[in-house]
């Protein structure tokens, strides 16, 4: 029997069908059209120290924020009966020498630590973000001027800047907040700087620009928007910087004073009696929480990079 393009004679041909074609995303034809945000959140998932450690960083801030209200201890009640005493189930961490729980307190004082931190950043990326966005979208003389007081800042020993700011001023929680806020905004600014030098020159701001857009609203309403991705990556990052030196300043004996406890003074005040006395409990706790938190933010922000990269979201 004749065949015409590869049917049979006589047989009816579906003039409405089409061929079967692969798609590399499946049956391109039903896919639904996804949002930047799941399309991060997908490449996020791939990442998967950075999803374990998202998870560890959610279990921490439920534990130091309702962990205390749990726990039938008050993180300042001395009980000299309960001394120094190793980890047991009543004492999940131990006791220091006036007889504290250090479970409690490892929690109370993570809620400082966090705290401190969130707060810092929130002063850093303010502070970066507006020079930033100034500097890149007027360019020229303001640019020049404004990344001359980022090398300045840049210059500065951030640690003894803070050393002699709570010795002049005294420790605080705001004083430590904006002390490290004003030090750590530099690298913010410079990465919207850049952002906004490449975003002010596509096409769909120079269309606002013709249709007469205010300078306010090309810059929040379409150059701002776009530039969030290193905006959020460096807010994470920053995070754990801020933990870090808070600690810093606190084991020096610089940050919070004692009663209240922070994660770095815990460890100052072990120290002597981990060295002379073998109470490994006192500074391992408090340690183990400095680094669970610092590597886990340090993961979560390598992911956040990953999934905001345009050239990963593309594949």
């Amino acid at each position: 029997m004749t065949e015409l393009g590869g049917h049979p004679i006589g047989e009816a041909i579906d003039v409405g069908a089409r061929p079967e074609q692969s798609s590399p995303r499946g049956d391109g034809l039903r896919d639904q059209p996804r949002s930047l945000v799941s399309d991060a959140w997908r490449q996020f998932r791939r990442h998967r120290l950075a999803l374990g450690s998202l998870v560890a960083m959610v279990l921490i801030v439920v534990g130091v924020a309702v962990g205390p209200l749990l726990i039938s201890y008050d993180p300042e009640r001395i009980d000299f009966a309960a001394k120094s005493q190793p980890p047991s189930l009543r004492h999940p961490m131990g006791t220091d020498e006036l007889g504290r729980d250090q479970l409690v307190r490892v929690l109370d004082g993570g809620r400082v630590s966090l705290a401190v931190a969130l707060a810092a950043v929130s002063v850093a990326i303010s502070v970066g973000v507006a020079i930033g966005a100034v500097a890149g979208y007027a360019g020229r003389f303001v640019d020049n001027l404004l990344m001359r007081l980022v090398d300045v800042f840049y210059s500065m020993p951030g640690l003894f800047v803070l050393i002699l700011l709570m010795t002049l001023i005294g420790p605080g929680f705001w004083t430590i907040v904006i002390a490290l806020g004003m030090l750590r905004w530099m690298g913010t600014a410079r990465l919207v700087r850049a952002s906004f030098l490449s975003l002010k020159e596509k096409e769909y701001v120079e269309a606002a620009r013709a249709i007469g857009a205010k300078r306010g609203r090309i810059i929040f309403r379409h150059i701002l928007p776009n530039a969030l991705s290193p905006i959020i990556v460096s807010a994470t990052l920053g995070i754990a910087g801020a933990i870090l030196t808070e600690s810093a300043l606190s084991f020096l004996g610089l940050g919070f004073q004692p009663p209240q406890a922070t994660w770095g003074r815990m460890l100052e005040e072990a120290q002597r009696s981990v060295i002379n006395d073998g109470h490994w409990w006192r500074g391992f706790f408090p340690g183990l929480m400095i680094f669970i938190t610092v590597l886990s933010v340090n993961y979560v922000g390598d992911g956040l990079r990953d999934a905001v990269d345009p050239r990963r979201l593309e594949r």
